[in-house]
């Protein structure tokens, strides 16, 4: 069955014991705008805030899913987070994600104090798809590429402390080859294909027809040294993207911002999604990285 064929029942985050929510707060006009807030259940704030990106990739996913739960975790740890909304393929063409996902930041930075959040201790954090923006975002952000000024705080920074992101694509044309190298199996027979998840993000297009679009959405030609600091993960047992996407992203990224801002953990037999990247030791690493660089 293809990707974007399968039927995919949305499982709620488990939020029943935060306190404190809002929900459905527009961040900009139109549909899938919108955004929730969680705070942790001790202090006054104001909080450091995670703003959580969901995956699925462009074609399934909503702020409210159990893809959450991974920045939930850290709620204990004194961080806000905040899950927002963006359009799927079907609604937007990409990049008006990365546009979106900026408007957001703005919207969090311009509310900051309203919602009880640290205005210049901002971080994404985002799993498979979500990863992709996440990474994106933060590295175009520099540039000023990949922003049409949505929203209503054109003039306020959307630049974020660090990122987070779990099992990324980065490189879409390279999927197959990449498989092959790694002596493995694409869990969908379609990948690289007009038809696969990543060829409907770009239009339908079969990805080695398009160069430029997958040149403009691959985050490592956004690099420079200013670039956030970014943390890594991917698992070695992953069929839908494999892990050498990260280690890619990685080694271009230590290469372009230093070792010391650049972290990469390959998970021996974790597979796609986060039910194995959400152990203690993986909780812990990612509050180190916080509380170093946000």
């Amino acid at each position: 069955m293809r990707f974007i064929d399968r039927t995919v029942a949305t499982i709620p985050a488990n939020t029943a014991g935060i306190k404190r929510q809002y929900h459905d707060i527009a961040y900009a006009s139109g549909a899938r705008h919108t955004l929730d807030i969680y705070l942790p259940n001790e202090g006054s704030g104001p909080f450091p805030v995670i703003i959580d990106v969901y995956g699925g990739g462009l074609y399934f996913g909503q702020k409210s899913s159990h893809k959450l739960e991974p920045a939930l975790q850290l709620l204990a740890q004194g961080y806000a987070v905040v899950s927002p909304d963006y359009s799927l393929s079907t609604q937007g063409r990409f990049p008006v994600q990365i546009s979106e996902l900026k408007a957001a930041i703005r919207f969090v930075r311009g509310n900051a104090e309203r919602y009880h959040l640290a205005p210049g201790k901002i971080a994404l954090m985002g799993e498979s798809s979500g990863a992709h923006l996440a990474v994106l975002t933060a590295a175009s952000e520099a540039t000023g590429a990949l922003d049409n000024g949505m929203g209503d705080y054109p003039d306020i920074s959307s630049k974020v402390s660090c990122v987070i992101a779990s099992y990324g694509p980065y490189q879409f044309d390279q999927f197959a080859a990449q498989f092959q190298l790694l002596g493995m199996t694409p869990q969908f027979a379609e990948t690289g294909q007009a038809d696969s998840f990543e060829g409907v993000m770009f239009g339908n297009h079969e990805l080695t027809q398009i160069p430029a679009l997958v040149h403009q959405a691959d985050p490592a030609q956004y690099l420079t040294r200013e670039t956030p600091p970014l943390l890594l993960y991917a698992g070695t047992a992953d069929a839908v993207v494999p892990y050498v996407q990260s280690f890619n992203l990685a080694a271009q990224a230590m290469t372009v911002m230093g070792e010391s801002r650049v972290a990469l953990h390959i998970v021996e037999g974790a597979h796609h999604g986060p039910a194995d990247f959400m152990t203690p030791e993986i909780v812990n690493q990612r509050a180190h990285w916080l509380a170093k660089w946000c």
